[in-house]
């Protein structure tokens, strides 16, 4: 499966982590997702995406992602997000297909401000990796449980 990042995903640490495998930097290819627009969101340092006709929104691409990686990245993302296949524009192989989380309906607010990764990993990033390897632990011991 080809998976279309547009927020902390496209930050190969955090992939990584959720994955749970190695990602090269050369595994991620950049590419357009045209008709939407990246938005913060109210009480979250992540985004989403929303349907704009007259915008767009630079992410990054990850090939060869398996069902078991498929399922940890619907975790991460949890039930406010659904799984929809879009085409996305690549920069020298023209438009493909490919898997995104789209936030549901009444999911979020948004701020109808511009996110920014940079800004994200400068603010964000430490305090979220933190919480994010918590998160991973607590799933582990639980799925240890009897």
């Amino acid at each position: 499966m080809r998976f279309f990042f547009y927020g902390t995903l496209m930050d190969r640490d955090v992939l990584i982590r959720v994955l749970g495998r190695p990602v090269q930097a050369a595994a991620l290819k950049p590419a357009v997702l045209h008709g939407w627009r990246r938005t913060a969101i109210k009480g979250a340092s992540y985004p989403i995406v929303l349907r704009d006709r007259s915008a767009f929104v630079e992410g990054i691409t990850l090939d060869g992602v398996s069902r078991p990686e498929s399922e940890r990245l619907a975790a991460y993302e949890g039930d406010r997000y659904r799984l929809v296949q879009a085409f996305a524009e690549f920069p020298e192989r023209g438009p493909r297909a490919v898997f995104l989380f789209l936030p549901r309906p009444g999911a979020f607010q948004s701020f109808d401000e511009e996110w920014s990764l940079t800004a994200w990993q400068a603010t964000h990033k430490e305090r979220f990796l933190a919480r994010l390897a918590a998160a991973v632990r607590d799933a582990a011991n639980a799925a240890d449980q009897p």
